[in-house]
C-alpha cells in the first residue's frame, strides 16, 4: 500500500513552509537582490527614484536589513535556520555588502566605508529579526520542537502513534466509573 503524501515521514510535513512558499521566498529575494545591486550601481539614483531621498546611511541600513530579513527566510523556509549556517549567512551577506560597496566606483558611484557598516547592522537586525521570530511565535517554529530550543525537534519518534489505555469490556468510553 502507497505511503500517504502527507503522512509524517514525508520530508515535506516536516518543512516549515511548503514547496511553493519555499520557491517564492527563494524567487522573490533573488529579484531583491537583482534590484539592490542595480539601485546601488546606478550612477545617479536620484534620476529613478527622486530628488528628496533620505539619508545615504538609512537607505543602506533599511536596503540590506531587508536584505538580511530575506535571506535569513529563505534558510528558515527550509529548515535550516538555527546551527552553523545563521553566522554563515552573516558572514556571505557582509562579504556580498564590502563587494557592492567595492564596486561602485566601476560604475561613477562613490565607496563610503561607513555605508559598509550601516549595511552590517541592518543584515544583523534582519537576521536577528527572523531568528527572534522563530525562537519566540509558537506557529514560527518547526512541528516538534518545544520553547526555547531554537526550532529543534524533541527526540523521539516524531511519528509514533499516541499511548493508549485499554479500557475493560464493562465501561463504554467516555463514561465514568464510580
Amino acid at each position: 500500500m502507497a505511503a500517504d503524501a502527507r503522512s509524517p515521514k514525508t520530508p515535506v510535513f516536516h518543512e516549515p513552509f511548503g514547496t511553493w512558499p519555499r520557491r517564492i521566498v527563494t524567487a522573490l529575494t533573488a529579484a531583491y537582490t537583482a534590484v539592490l545591486v542595480f539601485m546601488t550601481h546606478y550612477p545617479k539614483p536620484e534620476e529613478l527614484v527622486g530628488q528628496k531621498l533620505p539619508s545615504d546611511k538609512l537607505l543602506h541600513f533599511i536596503a540590506y536589513g531587508v536584505l538580511g530579513f530575506l535571506a535569513a527566510l529563505v534558510l528558515r523556509a527550509r529548515g535550516r535556520l538555527v546551527g552553523r549556517l545563521t553566522p554563515l549567512l552573516g558572514a556571505g551577506l557582509a562579504l556580498f555588502a564590502v563587494l557592492d560597496e567595492a564596486t561602485q566606483p566601476l560604475f561613477r558611484r562613490a565607496a563610503d566605508p561607513l555605508d559598509w557598516v550601516y549595511d552590517l547592522i541592518g543584515i544583523a537586525l534582519g537576521i536577528g529579526a527572523v531568528v527572534a521570530a522563530n525562537q519566540f511565535l509558537p506557529q514560527a517554529r518547526r512541528a516538534g520542537s518545544a520553547p526555547g530550543d531554537g526550532g529543534r525537534p524533541r527526540q523521539g519518534r516524531q511519528d509514533a502513534e499516541p499511548c493508549r489505555i485499554a479500557s475493560s469490556s464493562a465501561s463504554a468510553p467516555g463514561s465514568r466509573r464510580s
